[in-house]
């Protein structure tokens, strides 16, 4: 991740390493401009890293407040740090510079409620760690949570022997805003959508003691020019006065949810590369009233749409001071929408406009829900149960996961002690098997007839018509060709990057729409080849759409590949 601390920076650290070690202008203008600083407010970053957040925030409220070099503060261990963020807000022409070097984690009662805003992006990752006991045990994170039998995390009086040090910068935060102010938060999507107890417990922390205002995903590799190559989002709290004990003793209130699709460079490689907005008849650059092109990006109308949402109502310094714009077509969600789910997902993906709208619209028409529709089978085994194991001497056909397309696959021979580890799945006839992971989502396959010796990658749900529904395998397998489909697997998708996992128990609420009989028996031939392995399903159902003969509300595709949904 950008813009961190490093914990295993020190003197010796050459300056120009933390140069690479930053989170690019446009989008900390973009967070700033959302927790919009106020007249007299400290805004403070305790993993200060390069001070990139500090510099955005003081040429926001420089405009309205001269003075702003006295409300501006940031924190970091490394020496070689803070001067770069010295030398960084002199530039900028802050003059005053109140950067320190200290240990925001060991030092947290030092600074503990000092700021009106907290802005942050902190070095996460599973491999970075913070063992010290004196550090871990001023954390509620720092402790060991046991779960009961109804689900309810209590802190034990067990110290963990580490911690993840993105975790205890997460709690660290909240602890260093005063109450009713506000915290902007970049986090990896692993923490706002896995399911290990883990990252649950940080989710309820956070809820019991922050309200959610919004929640803004980001597209991978918007850091890849830093190196990291991860799914975050960014999270925009306001500390409660008094931490919840229950959720149910919780007022309602709205959220919003953006997902940021154009970042205004090709987020792509390393060099992040600007791109423009252009005509989309002749593709000629479309100029601003400065005679510059201009940048294609999402961040003006994302603000633009949160500040005129009904979070705003909620939340009045969202659009305290500002110039209200023309009312925009927003999204929120109610946080009892967060609260009914078991696992407190937090991920923008799960509850995006694209995925709620087409799930409504789906549940309004006949359908299916895809657990009530197939058998799920687990690795290395047969559809009776049984164990299965390999035969080092026996010829497989195997199927990687990139030789998987739209029904279709290909299969290389190979001995059994040729398989790789990844080998799990021993196919029989009428499997369907389709990726289980945000960057597999639309790849699917049927096993036809004949198929004895197919071996089919991990990476993969493997699943059956339940006895009795064969009728409706056609409707299930067109649905796999639309982008419906891949929309719905991919908001499920829990992880910080594109092996981020589906999870069995979401994928089996994945909505399915029936087709009506005169589509059904058109598809019949289809069907039958594609079970024979003599055809393709994909093109037939792509012109039924088309021709709008079925109707599946398709959502508008992604415009690339690092789009999340």
């Amino acid at each position: 991740m950008c813009g961190k601390r490093l914990s295993n920076v020190d003197d010796r650290t050459p300056i120009s390493i933390l140069f690479l070690i930053i989170t690019p202008t446009t989008v900390t203008d973009f967070i700033i401009d959302i927790i919009n600083p106020q007249f007299g407010e400290h805004i403070a970053d305790p993993a200060c890293g390069s001070a990139d957040f500090l510099v955005a925030a003081f040429r926001f409220a420089r405009k309205y407040n001269p003075g702003f070099a006295d409300c501006v503060w940031g924190i970091d261990n490394s020496p070689n740090a803070v001067q770069v963020a010295v030398l960084n807000m002199v530039l900028n022409g802050d003059g005053k510079t109140n950067i320190i070097k200290d240990d925001s984690l060991e030092n947290v009662e030092k600074y503990k409620e000092q700021f009106d805003i907290i802005a942050c992006n902190p070095p996460f990752g599973t491999k970075i760690v913070e063992k010290r006991k004196k550090v871990l045990r001023q954390y509620d994170l720092g402790f060991d949570w046991i779960v009961d039998e109804k689900g309810k995390f209590t802190k034990s009086e067990t110290l963990l022997t580490q911690q993840e040090t993105g975790i205890l910068f997460t709690e660290l935060c909240v602890k260093e805003c005063k109450p009713g102010g506000r915290i902007a938060l970049i986090v990896p999507n692993g923490y706002l959508g896995n399911r290990s107890p883990k990252y649950r417990v940080v989710r309820e922390w956070l809820l019991k003691h922050t309200r959610v205002a919004a929640i803004v995903s980001l597209p991978r590799f918007t850091f890849k020019s830093s190196g990291a190559d991860v799914s975050a989002s960014v999270l925009y709290l306001e500390k409660r006065e008094v931490p919840l004990e229950r959720f149910e003793d919780d007022h309602p209130y709205r959220l919003a949810v953006e997902l940021i699709e154009k970042v205004g460079w090709d987020a792509g490689n390393k060099k992040a590369a600007p791109i423009y907005k252009r005509n989309r008849e002749d593709g000629s650059l479309i100029i601003g009233q400065d005679g510059s092109p201009i940048i294609d990006c999402d961040f003006e109308d994302a603000v633009n749409r949160i500040i005129t949402s009904d979070a705003a109502t909620c939340f009045e310094w969202l659009s305290k001071g500002r110039e209200k714009p023309i009312s925009q077509d927003s999204w929120t969600i109610g946080n009892d929408v967060v609260y009914a789910d078991r696992d407190l997902t937090l991920d923008p993906k799960r509850y995006s406009r694209k995925m709620m709208e087409l799930r409504d619209h789906l549940k309004a028409v006949n359908h299916f829900i895809l657990g009530d529709l197939v058998d799920f089978f687990p690795e290395k085994e047969a559809s009776t149960g049984e164990k299965v194991s390999v035969n080092k001497s026996q010829v497989y056909r195997y199927i990687e996961i990139q030789d998987i397309g739209h029904g279709d696959f290909y299969a290389k021979e190979m001995r059994g002690w040729e398989l790789p580890s990844r080998a799990k799945h021993f196919a029989e006839a009428d499997d369907i098997y389709f990726g289980s992971i945000w960057g597999s989502a639309v790849k699917w396959c049927y096993i036809p007839q004949d198929c004895s010796g197919i071996v089919v990658t991990n990476g993969c749900f493997r699943c059956r018509i339940k006895p009795g529904k064969e009728k409706y395998l056609p409707d299930l397998l067109a649905y796999m060709n639309s982008e419906g489909w891949a929309v719905q697997l991919r908001a499920f998708a829990r992880g910080s990057d594109g092996l981020a996992e589906i999870c069995e128990d979401d994928v089996r609420q994945v909505i399915i729409p029936t087709l009506g009989e005169d589509v059904r028996e058109h598809m019949a031939n289809y069907v039958h080849n594609i079970k024979t392995g003599t055809d393709s399903i994909n093109s037939f159902v792509m012109q039924l759409i088309k021709s709008d003969q079925i109707d599946y509300c398709e959502p508008e595709k992604r415009p690339s590949h690092i789009v999340l949904v």
